[in-house]
């Protein structure tokens, strides 16, 4: 297949190395152009799990743009972007996007899919979720920090050849994918979890294994995670039957060593996705008279680390 990747973050890099290294022609489309020059030279330089030096990788090559004109045709476009580019994003590739070459969004958090609606086909959107965690270190290089489930399927719930035909090539490629004939149930579960973990990893400075190794912070994840499904039910939103507690836990070890991308974007002084996650719920919570103290709370806090960074140095 060949498939477009828009942008070159941690997913982004995780997918394309692991399509790349599946046989399938990767192209990306990033806005940084050193970056792109990178990708180029050296493709996606992929550190296993488990490696511990940053100089031990499996190279996938690719090629990779910061021009949507140069794009063309391609089967399969995925947009691995932060959600408060998602508008700008699908615009710049809206001419790639028919039936035979839908979007697949493996985003996280609410409201991507209603973006994308807007200026797209709905019936060329496929929905789509990762529990893989991957950080972006320099160059090219993603460490693959985590393993976890993929879960892709049709906005209407339908068993499409093209969605099975993803499927297989996913799954083929090592990234273990299943269909959903809910999938925007799956997405909504994914934010539930991760407005959880996010923040507190990116207040708390941890990782995401360290979250769960103290009362107290799980004590607060199942609390947000708590007022995230009252929201999800009074806005009659089809959860996956699954426990989102165990999920939590499950998804904190398997992805022990990772920095949550808010922590990262916190790092480096980055726009986080707080408005995406723990923003959405509660003003969605809001609109519907229910009640989200925590997630409010959540998103002021993030909101204030992007303004102060790490914030001011008393000296000595």
């Amino acid at each position: 297949m060949k498939i477009t990747i828009v942008g070159a973050g941690g997913i982004g890099r995780f997918f394309g190395g692991m399509l790349g290294r599946g046989g399938h022609e990767v192209i990306f489309l990033e806005k940084d152009p050193q970056i792109v020059s990178v990708l180029n030279e050296k493709g996606v330089q992929f550190i296993k799990i488990g490696d511990k030096g940053s100089d031990l990788y499996l190279t996938a090559e690719v090629r990779a743009t910061t021009d949507p004109g140069a794009l063309e045709t391609c089967d399969l476009i995925i947009l691995a972007v932060k959600g408060y580019t998602t508008a700008s994003a699908t615009k710049n590739i809206a001419h790639l996007i028919t039936d035979h070459s839908p979007i697949l969004t493996v985003q996280t958090g609410i409201g991507n899919i209603e973006t994308m609606s807007k200026i797209t086909n709905r019936s060329n959107i496929l929905g789509g979720v990762t529990y893989h965690g991957a950080t972006s270190l320099h160059g090219s290089k993603v460490r693959h920090a985590g393993s976890g489930e993929t879960i892709i399927g049709e906005l209407n719930g339908d068993k499409t050849k093209r969605v099975e035909h993803l499927t297989e090539a996913f799954n083929s490629s090592g990234i273990q994918t299943r269909l959903s004939e809910t999938v925007e149930g799956d997405v909504w579960a994914k934010a539930l979890i991760y407005s959880a973990i996010n923040p507190l990893t990116a207040i708390l400075r941890l990782k995401n294994g360290q979250l769960i190794e103290k009362m107290e912070s799980i004590a607060v994840a199942k609390r947000l995670i708590d007022e995230g499904k009252l929201v999800a039910r009074d806005l009659a939103v089809q959860l996956p039957q699954l426990d989102l507690y165990d999920r939590l836990l499950e998804v904190c070890s398997r992805t022990a060593e990772n920095l949550s991308p808010m922590l990262q974007d916190i790092l480096n002084s980055r726009p986080t996705e707080i408005d995406a996650l723990n923003g959405a719920i509660y003003s969605m919570g809001k609109l519907k008279g229910v009640s989200a103290p925590a997630h409010q709370t959540m998103t002021e806090l993030i909101r204030l680390l992007e303004k102060w960074g790490s914030g001011r140095d008393f000296g000595s």
